[in-house]
């Protein structure tokens, strides 16, 4: 449930980004990587080995990201955490 919550926030917040901000979604990588960002968030919010299984989740969904849109992903993980 967790997971598709992810999903759902990183789609809300990139269709708001995209309509109010102008920005353009570059890739599925991108909405992959910011859900990623917020199943890590909230893990620390999770008691006991739930928080484990959601960080080994997230890492696994993104490294598969990484994989099929390897340059594209790259550029979104380095946006998303602030680092272009």
């Amino acid at each position: 449930i967790i997971g598709l919550a992810a999903i759902c926030w990183a789609i809300w917040k990139l269709h708001n980004r995209a309509c109010f901000e102008h920005c353009i979604i570059h890739s599925p990588a991108e909405l992959i990587c910011y859900a990623c960002s917020f199943l890590k968030y909230w893990a620390g919010l999770q008691a006991g080995n739930e928080g484990d299984a959601l960080r080994i989740g997230a890492r696994m969904l993104q490294d598969e990201a990484l994989r099929h849109h390897p340059a594209q992903a790259a550029l979104d993980v380095g946006r998303l955490l602030g680092l272009q």
